[in-house]
Order: structure tokens, then sequence, then C-alpha cells
């Protein structure tokens, strides 16, 4: 079965070229889909943003996460 996700309904304003963009970007056909996949790119690009930072800041280290400057060092542990 399929997550139902939450709804809130509401009126609001769009620029109309600003959604009309947005929906040739993502290929969706109604407002409500334009918008709502418009919501949950900038969600999901504010994660891997979040991750790259992680990455670039050596935080993977900090999570245990393999790094891979340890690779050379781990395949040698394998022999």
């Amino acid at each position: 079965m399929a997550h139902q996700a939450a709804t809130h309904r509401t009126t609001i304003e769009l620029d109309v070229d600003a959604l009309e963009q947005a929906r040739e970007l993502l290929g969706t056909t109604t407002i409500k889909d334009t918008v709502t996949e418009a919501l949950r790119e900038v969600v999901r690009m504010a994660k891997l943003k979040k991750a790259a930072d992680l990455v670039r800041g050596g935080g993977l280290r900090e999570l245990n996460i393999v790094h891979a400057d340890d690779l050379p060092h781990l395949r040698r542990d394998r022999s």
C-alpha cells in the first residue's frame, strides 16, 4: 500500500511564468502536481547540499562512514 502524504488546502497567488517554467522542467501537467514536485525538489536539493557540505567538511569520519582516503588501507587489510 502506498504512503498517503498529509495535505493542506490553501489559496495562493503564483507567478505564472515561474509556474510554467517549473511545469516544463518537472514534466508535470497540473498546478497541484507542479507545486508538490517543486516543494519535494527543494527538500531533496537541501538534503543533497547538506550531505555535500558534510563530505567536504570531513564529517563522514565523524559518522563512522568510510572515506575515500581510507579505502587503500581497508583493501590491504582484506588480503
